[in-house]
């Protein structure tokens, strides 16, 4: 049995049990990085549950599944960051960076009907981390007293949520796959080994990200562009760096958050692996294909200052999360680069 997924065997055997055994809790929370596997979990454990064929192991091929699968099941509710920004205008939409409590309120609305045609309600929350105080609250009364003939099942990138809440649900923590394990799973889909190896080693083992990147090309054409921007940083002037931060500060100011975290990411996963080559583990390396740019930077730089300048990538992503002035959370960064 494995739902379709690849790997997270665990977390499938023990949701399919609880099922058959009729002992699923009413309420789980999906933890772990993005592109992980979760979105998909959560959408299988609804079909597990209103599977006509087999409930607890969906055969994704009756009516109920398939409906489900296609988003149009009358008893099962997806919802977070990306409908409660339809309708809404572009720039409107960009800003939007918290759940607010009009989600909940239209969530609690659905949970009080009983199932037109399934054996369960089932209601996911996407983006749970980002409940606001408010829609937080109002999630934690819904999760005290839910309904008996419902489920909920919440999604978030980081176990960021009141304590309340977590303490309600059933926590599935799930973690990055190994290496080799994503690069058989590209493999099989078409992939060259070499690209396949590659593609695994920048996934830092988020099966969701790959199988996506494998469908995107022009993204990884991007990502290498913005590496070598990020590795070549370290050479320009300061005047050159500010520009680089002020156009970084107006993305973020325009509504392209993710896009700003992104580059952020991209550049602490780079000092992380300068960082691996220079303590001599290369082969936790995530960029394989910039060894030689590694091998030079490692020379360059000594551990303590290797090491503090990725802590402070990461810090100034806290920074802007929690509405720190993106200009000058970045241009401190720069201020630092060794």
């Amino acid at each position: 049995m494995s739902w379709g997924i690849i790997g997270h065997e665990w977390a499938v055997e023990q949701l399919g049990r609880s099922i058959r055994a009729g002992s699923d809790a009413h309420a789980y929370l999906l933890a772990g990085p993005a592109g992980v596997g979760k979105a998909l979990i959560a959408l299988r454990l609804a079909q597990a549950l209103n599977c006509e064929t087999s409930p607890g192991d969906p055969c994704q091929t009756c009516r109920s599944c398939r409906r489900i699968a296609r988003g149009n099941h009358p008893d099962v509710r997806v919802a977070g960051m990306e409908t409660q920004a339809a309708g809404l205008k572009a720039d409107e939409a960009a800003r939007q960076k918290e759940l607010k409590i009009g989600t909940v309120r239209e969530w609690q609305r659905d949970i009080a009907l009983k199932p037109y045609e399934g054996r369960r309600r089932a209601l996911i929350l996407h983006d749970a981390e980002r409940l606001n105080e408010e829609a937080s609250n109002a999630m934690l009364k819904t999760l005290e007293e839910p309904p008996p003939f419902a489920t909920l099942v919440l999604v978030a990138n980081s176990s960021d949520l009141l304590p309340t809440i977590v303490s309600r649900c059933r926590v599935l923590r799930l973690r990055p796959l190994p290496r080799r394990r994503v690069a058989e799973a590209l493999a099989a889909r078409g992939l060259a080994p070499e690209d396949a190896n590659l593609l695994a080693a920048w996934s830092g083992g988020r099966i969701g990200w790959a199988l996506g990147m494998v469908e995107r090309p022009d993204d990884l054409a991007q990502r290498q562009e913005q590496l070598d921007a990020l590795i070549t940083m370290a050479g320009e002037n300061r005047a050159a760096a500010f520009r680089w931060a002020e156009q970084r500060a107006k993305e973020f100011r325009g509504g392209e958050q993710e896009a700003v975290f992104t580059w952020l990411e991209l550049w602490q996963g780079w000092w992380r692996d300068v960082l691996l080559t220079a303590a001599g583990c290369p082969e936790g390396v995530v960029n394989v294909d910039r060894r030689p740019d590694l091998e030079r930077a490692a020379r360059s730089y000594s551990l303590p200052q290797i090491y503090a300048f990725a802590s402070r990538v990461g810090t100034a992503a806290q920074q802007l999360r929690e509405n720190g002035n993106p200009q000058l959370v970045l241009e401190n960064v720069l201020l630092h680069l060794p």
